[in-house]
């Protein structure tokens, strides 16, 4: 499968902050070489491992983001891996990094030298606050990033501190974006013949989903606030996260012509297995309105709805709201993820043979495409994430590395 980007060569030599980026790239049809040092990527080492078994080949960190990729090894603190990167970016289309402003240029490996040496190359930055600013060379970590953009600050419930994802979600903004800007730069490059230096800061990757608060609060000085499982609306707090008899679904007592039929159809259900008061049948939906609520009044409401929904598991409630138009949704965990029917009409889920290692169950397509050469569009996993340096002869023959030589880098330690 050729994929819409077969023929671009990417060197990756991002930390765990871009891993995404490249395999995103990798999917689309390019071949990306992950670049490591000999002794390996430290993410190589980071736990939870397939297996329980610390060989520097299961982290499942590693083999989750690493996907659809080649591996090489090489030094870049010694001049001679310095030297054979230069001669890989001579013929390669784009360079992924994730070090700090002007580390890659200290070593003689900044955007002038490899712009100089291969004028049509595209090198990618992906940092916590980009390449230029009062704060470009601060360390940030994803805590400290989704802390600065303005997210932890609505995040959580309104009696304790502020909390984050447990997955690092600014590294997954940044690399989706630094994927969707080396694309560009790759589209602007067949009209201008020159590659670009594509800056892209967590901080502001992690603004964008943020950005009507900020904008918001110069208006009405509003600067947000955490309600965790509820939602303030008008006169009231009222719930939006209920528990039910297996986890947690999604539903809003708001009203309005898009809302009061699932209401009144939701009431319909709760009738039917006993569970709706008389008071509640006889509402007159027509007239509500839930900005005008008082608390009591929602708290009553509540309490009903609250009873009916931990009697039914999310399953029951997410298949009654398909059939009776209901808007409500499961909070899914990956437990209803892996059973989903949909994910799997669509084939979503792919097994991956790790040679040596067994198969893993990994997402496959993140998007699907048509062409009329299917094999040319294809987006897909093109194999497992690299064992290390398992394509450097491979990749250093490519570019004309010699047996003698090859053996005699191996023995320097340069790769």
């Amino acid at each position: 499968m050729h994929g819409n980007l077969h023929g671009v060569r990417v060197l990756d030599l991002t930390s765990e902050i871009g891993f995404l980026a490249g395999m995103v790239l990798g999917e689309l049809g390019a071949d990306v070489v992950k670049v490591e040092p000999p002794a390996g990527d430290p993410a190589r080492r980071r736990p939870p491992f397939w297996g329980q078994i610390d060989d520097g080949e299961r982290s499942l960190l590693w083999l989750a983001l690493n996907g659809s990729k080649r591996g090489l090894t090489l030094d870049l603190e010694r001049s001679a891996g310095r030297d054979l990167f230069l001669r890989l970016a001579t013929r390669a289309d784009v360079v992924l990094e994730t070090d700090a402003p002007g580390a890659l240029a200290a070593r003689g490996l900044g955007w002038e030298m490899l712009h100089d040496r291969n004028p049509r190359l595209i090198l990618c930055s992906l940092t916590p606050f980009g390449q230029t600013g009062p704060h470009a060379r601060w360390r940030g970590s994803d805590l400290t990033v989704i802390a600065m953009s303005g997210n932890l600050h609505c995040t959580g419930d309104p009696d304790r501190p502020p909390v984050r994802c447990t997955l690092p979600v600014s590294y997954y903004h940044g690399s989706l974006e630094a994927a969707a800007g080396v694309a560009f730069a790759l589209l602007a490059r067949e009209s201008s013949g020159a590659g670009q230096h594509v800056d892209v800061a967590l901080q502001e990757a992690m603004l964008m989903p943020n950005m009507a608060t900020a904008s918001m609060a110069a208006m009405t000085g509003n600067r947000g606030q955490r309600s965790g499982a509820f939602f303030r609306q008008g006169r009231s707090v009222q719930r939006e996260i209920w528990p039910c008899k297996d986890g947690w679904v999604s539903f809003a007592l708001r009203g309005g012509p898009a809302r009061i039929p699932g209401l009144v159809a939701m009431v319909a259900y709760m009738s039917e297995h006993g569970m709706a008061s008389e008071k509640l049948r006889g509402m007159d939906w027509k007239t509500y309105n839930h900005n005008l609520l008082s608390q009591e009044e929602v708290d009553e409401l509540s309490k009903e709805f609250g009873d009916f929904f931990r009697t039914k598991t999310m399953t029951e409630l997410f298949g009654a709201a398909c059939a009776r138009n209901l808007m409500l949704a499961p909070a899914n965990t990956a437990r209803e993820i892996v059973a989903s029917e949909q994910l799997a009409a669509r084939h979503f889920f792919v097994d991956v043979d790790h040679p040596g290692r067994g198969t893993l169950r990994l997402p496959g397509a993140f998007a699907r495409t048509t062409s009329p050469d299917p094999e040319s569009a294809s987006i897909a996993v093109r194999g497992p994430a690299p064992r290390l340096g398992q394509h450097t002869t491979e990749i250093l023959t490519e570019l004309g590395v010699t047996p003698a030589e090859l053996e005699r880098l191996h023995a320097e330690g340069v790769v």
